[in-house]
Order: structure tokens, then C-alpha cells, then sequence
């Protein structure tokens, strides 16, 4: 006996019909009505004729997936099923639930809903983007709602035509449309994987799925990091967005939002730890001398790192007797024995550990002498900052005063973490556009020192930027050889694919660079 369930309509124009149970029994068909009401549109969406139930992950189907499994026993038992009359169970087509209404699902409370689920508040805010930009181009049509079974290809097509060509209050770029149907697509297909909706038709089947274009990355070399560090000429403002932007680069690429909201009580036995704002991860990161040197220039403490220099003191008995050194007095011996330049890679000369000096020379024992006692001072003064930094109040802000005094006020009650309030979110990304002005600043200023006649000068020009931090931490470790598990590792990625992300943009930018200059050099 093969048994199914069928839905009857007593005229071919009714919206309803009648939930039977079927059957072919030696080619004689047997059917006997349940008495359940259901709607044509519920049948034909939720209903899945092998398990002979409805959708199970929706709710409101679960007490007519119980009554059909107790009939299809009793049928193909031979014993009586009694009809349901309308008082043991509610039509659906007259059932109003949640955002239910006239059998009809809303889609933008849908949408409502996926966005409140959203971890970030970035990414709540880009939801909201969206939803905003639905509710104007519904009220554009004179619509007040969107429903699920008008969210169709047809829909979609529309939708992208007006966001590129009509002004409310501004066109989008393909490049913004395509980031607003990507929160669409991430709606839709929540939507049709939980079974909350079973579309026909994919909605987005005639627009064009590009891919994005992946932005050039402008990650700065060790040597571009250093001549920034070193850069003179900039004011108060622009000093400490440096040393933001280096303190990022230091502390295994920190983001805008964690750097921003750093406090001193994320220092704890010489280590920084903090959770990521953006995916909530914990991470641990050793502080090293260079991460202390710019804490110290914050602080007002630099002086005491160079009065180290000045007074602590090593000595060698084995190679110079009882003499000891300051820094300044191996500083004095090298200067008159050593070379600055290689010249012409004359082979009498070698590079010693930065240093050109001749081959064989016993000057390498100061060098290797200046070396242990710049890891010695550099230890004591690590160990001096660790205090320091224990007696600051640990809910102060490192940076955020430097950008705006008013927004402490406003930050103070956040712990990283924390979800920002869609208020703070806003103020956050003010204080984030104050930051890059800073850092569009200093990239002029950096680059107006670079020569105009200087051969490929565009080499040497940089584009600071607060993510630009990130991808130098990674550009660094790459050229050094350091493997990508590791660099996924430091930058807390759940995923390689992410890490891999930030090496390169689509193509080798600087491998297609060199081509085109020995091409130009051919030719």
C-alpha cells in the first residue's frame, strides 16, 4: 500500500482545500478526507511529499505534522480516523502570527530580525544601511511592506536600477550596490536554509554576481617604517597618531577600534592582553622595548631610558681588563673604526651586524659588547615601565584623550568586548575619521621629503591609513620569511583563507611592477 497526502480544493479558484489521505491498493484508490484546512500557497511551499509532513522547523506546522503521522497509522491500520472539526484546530489561512499576516511573510521584519542578531555593531550598521535604503525605495513604490513572495527576480532588478540611478538621498556605485546585495543574499539565504521561507526562484538571478574588485593594499616596508618613525616636522596631533599607527603595527597589527579604546590596565605582567572588538577573541601579545619606548614618550618617561644609556655601564674582563662602557663610550670606539659605507664591495670589508668594518677586525668584540648592553638597558627599562604602567589608573585611555578629550565621557563606561550602543558606534567612527585625517596628514608630509627627480619615486610613496598598519604587520613578516600559520596565529584569523586575504590584492602588485620596468627597459 503506498500512502500520500493530498490537498483538495472544492473549486478550482479557492485559495484552501482539504488535507486527504491516499492510497492505491491493488490498483483500487482508496482515499479518506482528514478534515484539515490548509492554504494552496502553504501546501505547494512547505509541504514535502516524500516525508509526507510539513516543513518541521516551522512552528506553526507542528500539531498538523503530529495529527497527519497518527492518521497515515490509522489508515494503513484499518482503523477509523476521525475528522477534525474546526474548533480542534485553527485554519491556517486565518492564523496571525508574529509576522504572519493573511498567510503572508514579511520580509522586512525578517530582515529586522536577522539584523538584532548581529554580533558587531558594524555589522548591525551595515544591515541598517540596507534596510534603510529598502524603506525608501518602498515608499518610492507607495509600499508600506515587503513580503517574501514579492522579494522575486523581478524585484531584485528593479531594486538595483533604482539604487544606481536615482538620488535618495544619493545613487549608489556598483561597489555599494553590490556590498547592499550581499546583506540581501545573507537574509535570503538565512531564510531559505532554516526553512523560514522556500523560494521558487532565486531572487537574484538576473542581476550580475561580480566579484568585488579587491582594493590595492599600501603596505609600508621595514625601511618606509623606520623613516616614518624618524620623520621630523610633525606637531603634537600628529606625533601621537604616529605612534598610534607604529603602536598598531607593534601590537601584531591591532585594529582601529581595539587601539582607540586601549587602556593601561590591558598591560599585566609584561604582556598586552585585550579582547578584539570585532570578533570578541582573546589575545596575549608580548610587550617588546620598541612597544615600551612609545608608551614612555606618552608618559613623559623617555627621558629616564636615556639617562640608562647614559650611566649603566659593561665590562669584559676577558677582552678589556677592569675597563667598563657606557653606550656613548662604545659609540665614541666604533665611530673611529668603522666604515659607514661598503666601497665598490672592496672584499678587504664586510657587514658586521649593521656595522662596515674590515674583515678579521677585532672591533666586532665592541659591537657584539654594545649589542649585550643595549639588551641589558633595554630589559631594566622594560621592567621599569611594567611598574609604571601598574600605577596608572587602569581604566585610563592611552590614546582616546589624544584624539578627543570629549569622547572619554562618552567611552568610559565600555569594556572591550562590549557591544556599542548604535550612538557610540557613530561617535566611534567620528573619532576613526579623525584618526585617518591625522594619518592623510602625516602621508603628505612624509611624501613631500621624497625628491621629485628621485628614480621610481613612486617606490618610496606611502599611504597611511589606520588599516594600512595591519597589512605593513603581515608585509614585514612575509618578507622575513615567516610562515602564514603563524601570522594567522598573531592575527587571531579563525581562518587561513582570511590571513591570505591581506597578502595580496587580487594580483602581486610589485612582482607586475618590476615587469613592467624591465619591459620598459627592453623596449
Amino acid at each position: 500500500m503506498s500512502t500520500k497526502i493530498v490537498l483538495n480544493k472544492k473549486n478550482a479558484n479557492d485559495e484552501f482545500g482539504i488535507l486527504s489521505i491516499q492510497s492505491f491498493d491493488n490498483g483500487k484508490k482508496i482515499k479518506k478526507s482528514i478534515g484539515i484546512r490548509v492554504t494552496i500557497d502553504d501546501f505547494k511551499d512547505h509541504f514535502n511529499s516524500d516525508f509526507n509532513s510539513f516543513n518541521p522547523k516551522e512552528s506553526r506546522f507542528k500539531d498538523i505534522n503530529s495529527k497527519l503521522s497518527e492518521c497515515i497509522y490509522k489508515f494503513e491500520n484499518g482503523i477509523e480516523i476521525t475528522k477534525e472539526s474546526k474548533s480542534d484546530i485553527t485554519p491556517i489561512i486565518d492564523k496571525v502570527e508574529n509576522n504572519v499576516i493573511d498567510n503572508r511573510l514579511s520580509f522586512i521584519q525578517y530582515f529586522n530580525s536577522r539584523m538584532e542578531l548581529k554580533l558587531t555593531e558594524g555589522h548591525k550598521y551595515s544591515y541598517l544601511n540596507v534596510r534603510r535604503k529598502l524603506d525608501k525605495y518602498l515608499n518610492y513604490l507607495g509600499k508600506k511592506d515587503l513580503y517574501f513572495d514579492e522579494f522575486t527576480p523581478d524585484f531584485i532588478v528593479k531594486f538595483n536600477t533604482y539604487c544606481l540611478t536615482i538620488k535618495d538621498p544619493r545613487k549608489l556605485t556598483e561597489s555599494g550596490v553590490r556590498n547592499y546585495f550581499k546583506v540581501l543574499k545573507s537574509v535570503y539565504h538565512d531564510a531559505h536554509n532554516s526553512g523560514h521561507y522556500f523560494f521558487k526562484m532565486n531572487p537574484f538571478s538576473l542581476v550580475k554576481n561580480d566579484k568585488p574588485i579587491k582594493k590595492e593594499k599600501h603596505p609600508l616596508s621595514i625601511n618606509q617604517v623606520k623613516a616614518l618613525m624618524e620623520l621630523n616636522g610633525l606637531d603634537d596631533r600628529l606625533t601621537i597618531a604616529r605612534s598610534m599607527f607604529y603602536f598598531q603595527i607593534l601590537s601584531n597589527g591591532m585594529r582601529c577600534s581595539d587601539v582607540m579604546f586601549m587602556r593601561y590596565g590591558d598591560f599585566k605582567n609584561g604582556r598586552l592582553s585585550y579582547k578584539m572588538m570585532k570578533t570578541h577573541s582573546e589575545l596575549k601579545i608580548a610587550t617588546g622595548i620598541k612597544t615600551m619606548l612609545v608608551l614612555a614618550e606618552i608618559l613623559g618617561e623617555l627621558n629616564v631610558y636615556e639617562s640608562y644609556k647614559k650611566t649603566i655601564k659593561i665590562s669584559k674582563t676577558e677582552l678589556f681588563g677592569s675597563s667598563q662602557f657606557t653606550i656613548e663610550d662604545i659609540d665614541k670606539k666604533l665611530e673611529h673604526l668603522v666604515n659607514n659605507i661598503m666601497i665598490n664591495n672592496d672584499p678587504k670589508f664586510e657587514v658586521y651586524k649593521g656595522y662596515v668594518i674590515k674583515k678579521d677586525d677585532d672591533i666586532k668584540n665592541y659591537i657584539d659588547l654594545r649589542f649585550e648592553l643595549i639588551e641589558i638597558i633595554n630589559n631594566i627599562f622594560t621592567e621599569y615601565m611594567s611598574g609604571v604602567l601598574d600605577k596608572k589608573d587602569s581604566n585610563e585611555f592611552i590614546f582616546l584623550p589624544f584624539i578627543s578629550k570629549k569622547s572619554v565621557e562618552h567611552f568610559k563606561e565600555y569594556q572591550k568586548g562590549d557591544l556599542l550602543t548604535f550612538i557610540l558606534f557613530q561617535k566611534y567612527k567620528n573619532l576613526r575619521n579623525i584618526y585617518n585625517k591625522r594619518l592623510y596628514e602625516i602621508t603628505d608630509i612624509y611624501n613631500s621629503t621624497i625628491p621629485i627627480n628621485i628614480i621610481d619615486r613612486w617606490k618610496y610613496i606611502i599611504k597611511l591609513s589606520s588599516h594600512v598598519a595591519r597589512n605593513t604587520f603581515v608585509y614585514i613578516l612575509l618578507k622575513e620569511n615567516v610562515d602564514i600559520f603563524s601570522i594567522s596565529n598573531a592575527l587571531a584569523h579563525s581562518e587561513i583563507k582570511t590571513t591570505q586575504n591581506y597578502i595580496k590584492s587580487g594580483i602581486d602588485i610589485e612582482a607586475s611592477d618590476n615587469a613592467g620596468l624591465v619591459i620598459n627597459r627592453l623596449i
